[in-house]
């Protein structure tokens, strides 16, 4: 599940490099640039649900020691 996590935020991570890079700062609010704005959320929103995942993960394990 560890691998399944770390592969997904690192897809993440790569979708919002790719967008903000994407971005044209000349004509910052055009209709394209929102959708790249957009993508970027979503891949800060896939960030902080795989965090959760991991902290979940950790929890799991604390429970099982205990």
């Amino acid at each position: 599940m560890k691998i399944l996590i770390y592969a997904i935020t690192l897809a993440a991570i790569t979708i919002i490099i790719f967008n903000v890079t994407q971005i044209d700062f000349e004509n910052f609010f055009s209709k394209e640039n929102f959708n790249y704005a957009v993508m970027i959320l979503a891949g800060l929103s896939c960030l902080i649900i795989m965090r959760i995942m991991m902290i979940n993960e950790k929890m799991n394990k604390l429970k099982k020691n205990k």
